[in-house]
């Protein structure tokens, strides 16, 4: 923690968002990531980026994709980040989650997060473009009664089509088999990694009850996700967004190595051996994304919300000890 703390302290990046590959079983329609090639790291040149990534005082990292179940060496890329003192989420649509890979997972500290969107078998279809709910859910059936040393979640994206009694139904899912449930916002900015999908798009009054009924949920049992949901609103009533977090507490891998600002710009190369000279090369772009379009992605905001809001956390720290208790050390 020693690194991660330097690191926030000089605001630089203490996350990773790895896209390990671009390739996917879904056809997402609201997303674009699947409809381009992908040039994988192999184990070797993954070791070497780990241990650029701990000098520089990365201590997380999102694999994601893509679908990261598609490496058939998945369990090896988590072994070398866990080496290296990175702690890693596991981001999965869960179609290729069978007993003998979450059990791999489950013995190590890993966190791991399931995307379902509905429990309706033709709403899953329309939002994934895969007709495969039941494949899923089967999966996640299975896995259930694993002991686990990482927290293990199920997160749904909430769109237009998106109903409060949907959003009840996929909690008590998740608790009946002993997940942790959050939600997100669609988000589409330029389209590089969320894509504009008309009937997907919505205004507040179309969400309000669902992250207001999840708000008051979180206000009771996890304090740090309430904070997350209070920005949410914020967010999708157009309130001012404080700064981007993008290149202050985050970075972007993608498949092939190449470290970026965030999924917005991956076509901004960063060089980490020269990190602050990158910083204040790609500031102006990053404010001015950050004031005509700006978004809600994990990379460019959680952390930032979480750090702003770090006096709030200290005098609800009684609260926060009982939740970790109940969740384990997610951190």
């Amino acid at each position: 923690m020693i690194r991660v703390l330097k690191n926030i302290i000089t605001k630089k990046p203490i996350l990773i968002i790895y896209d390990v590959t671009k390739l996917c079983n879904e056809r997402c329609p609201m997303c674009n990531i699947w409809k381009t090639k992908s040039n994988d790291m192999n184990l070797d040149q993954i070791k070497i980026i780990a241990k650029r990534l701990k000098k520089f005082g990365i201590g997380y990292v999102f694999i994601q994709g893509g679908e990261p179940t598609l490496r058939k060496d998945l369990i090896d890329i988590i072994d070398i980040f866990i080496k290296n003192k990175i702690k890693p989420t596991v981001i999965t649509n869960g179609i290729l989650l069978n007993r003998e890979l979450a059990e791999q997972i489950a013995i190590r500290k890993c966190n791991l997060a399931i995307s379902i969107d509905s429990l309706d078998e033709e709403k899953f279809k329309k939002y994934r473009g895969v007709d495969i709910l039941s494949k899923v859910k089967e999966n996640i059936l299975n896995i259930s009664n694993i002991k686990r040393k990482g927290n293990w979640a199920i997160t749904t994206t909430i769109s237009k089509l998106t109903t409060i009694n949907e959003i009840k139904k996929l909690e008590n899912f998740a608790n009946t088999y002993g997940f942790m449930y959050a939600i997100r916002p669609y988000i589409y900015v330029n389209g590089n990694a969320g894509k504009k999908e008309d009937d997907l798009i919505y205004s507040y009054d179309d969400v309000k009850e669902i992250f207001e009924y999840m708000l008051n949920r979180a206000r009771k049992n996890n304090y740090f996700a309430s904070l997350i949901y209070e920005e949410h609103i914020k967010y999708m009533k157009k309130e001012v967004m404080p700064e981007c977090d993008a290149m202050k507490y985050s970075l972007v891998m993608k498949e092939d190595g190449i470290f970026a600002p965030c999924i917005e710009f991956t076509n901004k190369q960063v060089d980490i051996d020269d990190f602050n000279k990158n910083k204040k090369k790609y500031k102006k772009i990053l404010c001015e994304c950050n004031n005509t379009t700006p978004c809600f992605y994990n990379d460019a905001r959680e952390i930032g919300i979480l750090l702003r809001k770090k006096w709030r956390i200290i005098l609800n720290i009684p609260k926060l000890i009982k939740q970790m208790i109940l969740y384990g050390n997610f951190f």
